[in-house]
């Protein structure tokens, strides 16, 4: 799901570019989807909830509490080491490439994982080659705040909190249709509007068998198209590409409804999946996806560009694309042999519960 996930997002960034080879219908078509697969990163948000969720109850059924500080250096060894080492690199390849250098003010925001709630102030123009970190910004504010309420928490109070961070984040949605207040950058970057996806997490983690969910292949096919669907619906009908007139006040919250209920379909087409269908392969893209996801950007932005008449045939832009993902594929690899694998050893002798093999 996590490769899945790293995959639709990199489907974004590549095929937002223009396609002038297409008749306006297909364009239409893929800038649809194109634009609907940014969500993917809400399903990483919900993903993540479901598990920090999972993990910190059955810590608690193992042990008889939530051990704060030793989650915090769990998740310091996870996500620090890519984080600020992939800072340093835009730092640094930044003073030879201009167009992603980030100003100060973008430095000083990420370093304190801050850098969501700089973009929404400041725009995306200062933010230079760190703009891809913002969601691991939010995901850091949900680590934060999470585990304490986990471990106040029992299993009611849980479905409570949860229920009500969704409520509070469609109230918000509300709140910022009616003043007007509806763009990309307003919405998707609010820590409040996407804390939903977390706390919907939280409840499958409640609701769902830790073993997962025995349903045939053709349901789970379905479900997880019928979750690109509502994705792609809420684009067209409520979002980035809904036609012309102005937007109406239930707008965002109509179209994050659409995004919660597709996050929802793909979640439960993968839960449960049998282990025999997935190859090693997948599986190690999946571990090495937190790279994948990082990384990638950077990539797309230093490739050079091809001549533009091959641009009109798809054979050339095809070929483009597989060559990106494998040059991403190989950069996050090695990050992950020689930057992640120690920190990820180390995070295992604080483990109280064992996730998957490092």
């Amino acid at each position: 799901m996590r490769f899945f996930a790293f995959l639709l997002v990199f489907l974004h960034h590549t095929l937002s570019r223009p396609a002038t080879n297409q008749v306006a219908e297909q364009i239409t078509l893929r800038n649809t989807f194109a634009t609907s697969a940014k969500f993917s990163v809400s399903l990483f948000f919900l993903l993540s909830g479901y598990l920090i969720s999972t993990l910190l109850a059955m810590e608690k059924e193992l042990t008889g509490k939530v051990h704060l500080w030793d989650f915090y250096k769990r998740r310091m060894a996870r996500i620090w080491p890519l984080y600020y080492t992939f800072m340093v690199l835009v730092l640094l390849i930044g003073t030879a490439v201009h167009r992603i250098l980030p100003s100060a003010g973008a430095v000083v925001a990420s370093t304190f994982f801050s850098g969501n709630w700089f973009l929404i102030i400041a725009g995306a123009n200062l933010v230079g080659g760190l703009g891809i970190l913002w969601s691991v910004n939010v995901e850091e504010q949900f680590y934060l705040v999470w585990p304490l309420i986990a471990k106040q928490c029992e299993r009611r109070s849980l479905i409570w909190v949860s229920t009500g961070v969704i409520l509070a984040a469609y109230v918000i949605l509300i709140v910022l249709g009616a003043l007007g207040i509806v763009s990309d950058v307003a919405l998707r970057f609010n820590p409040f509007v996407e804390m939903q996806f977390f706390a919907a997490g939280a409840l499958l983690a409640i609701w769902l068998p830790r073993d997962g969910l025995k349903v045939p292949a053709s349901i789970r096919i379905l479900l997880g198209s019928t979750g690109i669907l509502l994705w792609m619906a809420g684009t067209h009908f409520f979002g980035s590409t809904a036609p012309a007139p102005p937007p109406r006040w239930w707008m965002p919250a109509a179209l994050y409804s659409c995004v919660l209920a597709g996050c929802l379909a793909i979640f439960l087409s993968f839960f449960g999946m049998p282990g025999r269908f997935i190859p090693k392969r997948i599986l190690w893209l999946g571990k090495i996806s937190y790279g994948l996801y990082v990384y990638h950007e950077l990539v797309l932005t230093l490739m050079p560009r091809w001549p533009t008449a091959w641009e009109h045939r798809a054979i050339f832009a095809g070929a483009r694309l597989c060559l990106e993902l494998s040059i991403v594929i190989l950069v996050a690899g090695l990050s992950y042999a020689w930057l992640e694998m120690p920190f990820l050893r180390w995070k295992e002798r604080i483990t109280f519960v064992r996730n998957r093999s490092v």
